[in-house]
């Protein structure tokens, strides 16, 4: 403990046990793949190159999806965008809770909360679980003339019956 504490007769040991603990958090930052936040501008910029538009169209694009997911969540409707996830409102019931600085009992009223549900592909795909992906249907080939239907085979001439027996 002497080592972390600061104060004036520690200070070195205190400064180098400083270090040491900034080189352990860089090796344990380099470890670890670089988180990148992606934000709504970096969404609008991957949103106009992928679909060639402005950035100022772009962005209204996504705020009108953004928006039309907001409005219908608000009244009580299930949004679902197929391989990606659901948006809607769960209820929470009321109960009882505490307050932390007293203790005391509260009553915590009932509430609704937004709520999202990724996709199961979107899931496996984040945990690399992927299958191959499906193949979309093959586009049927142009009508091509057919070649004329083989003919039936001519009927086969009938054959004789059972020989009759002896006269009797």
């Amino acid at each position: 403990m002497a080592l972390l504490m600061r104060s004036q007769t520690v200070r070195p040991v205190s400064a180098v046990a400083s270090r040491r603990v900034a080189v352990v958090v860089r090796a344990q930052a380099a470890d670890k793949p670089s988180t990148n936040i992606t934000g709504k501008a970096k969404l609008v910029d991957v949103i106009s190159q992928e679909a060639g538009l402005t950035k100022e169209v772009a962005a209204k694009a996504f705020d009108a999806l953004i928006g039309g997911i907001e409005d219908a969540v608000i009244k009580g409707e299930r949004v679902t965008i197929v391989g990606f996830g659901t948006f809607e409102v769960r209820e929470r019931k009321a109960r009882q809770g505490r307050n932390p600085s007293t203790g005391a009992v509260i009553q915590i009223p009932a509430s609704k909360a937004p709520a999202f549900k990724a996709s199961a592909g979107w899931k496996d795909a984040i945990n690399g679980k992927t299958a191959a992906p499906k193949a979309a249907p093959a586009a049927k080939p142009a009508a091509a003339p057919k070649a004329a239907a083989p003919k039936p085979a001519a009927p086969k001439p009938a054959q004789p019956g059972p020989k009759p027996g002896p006269k009797k």
